[in-house]
C-alpha cells in the first residue's frame, strides 16, 4: 500500500526549470557553475515534502539546513556526488516545496566547491525573497 502511494505521489511531479535555479546559475561564478550539472528540479506535493522531512535517506548526509532550505549530499557508485536542495515553501502561500538535484563529478570537486556553492545558493534564494 505504501509503495503504491509513493508511486502515485512521484508520478504527479514534473521536472521543470525554476526561476530560482536560473538566477542561481546566472549569478554564480563560472568556475562553480561548470563544476556541477543540474539533473532536474520539480515541485513536491505536501505528502512527499512531509515524507522527505520525516524519513530522510540513510544514504544522504545533511550538509546545511535552515528555515528556507536543506542541502543533502550522497556519494554515487561512479564516485560522483549528488547534491539535493530542498527549498521549503512558505506555509502562508499556495506554493509547493521544490527539490533540485545537482551532480558533481567527484568528491574532490564537491569538497573544493562546496563552500562557494552553499554561499551562492543562500544568496540566490535570499534575492528571490
Amino acid at each position: 500500500m505504501c509503495f503504491l502511494l509513493s508511486i502515485a505521489i512521484l508520478s504527479g511531479c514534473s521536472i521543470y526549470s525554476s526561476a530560482g535555479r536560473k538566477q542561481f546559475e546566472q549569478k554564480a561564478p563560472t568556475e562553480i557553475v561548470q563544476s556541477f550539472s543540474l539533473q532536474g528540479c520539480r515541485n513536491l506535493s505536501s505528502a512527499e515534502t512531509w515524507f522527505k522531512e520525516e524519513f530522510p535517506s540513510n544514504q544522504s548526509e545533511l550538509v546545511e539546513m535552515n528555515s528556507d532550505y536543506e542541502v543533502w549530499a550522497r556519494s554515487l557508485e561512479n564516485s560522483a556526488v549528488e547534491v539535493t536542495v530542498l527549498t521549503k515553501a512558505d506555509s502562508n502561500s499556495n506554493e509547493s516545496s521544490q527539490s533540485c538535484v545537482y551532480q558533481f563529478d567527484s568528491k574532490e570537486i564537491w569538497q573544493q566547491h562546496k563552500k562557494a556553492f552553499l554561499q551562492d545558493l543562500a544568496k540566490s534564494l535570499s534575492d528571490i525573497d
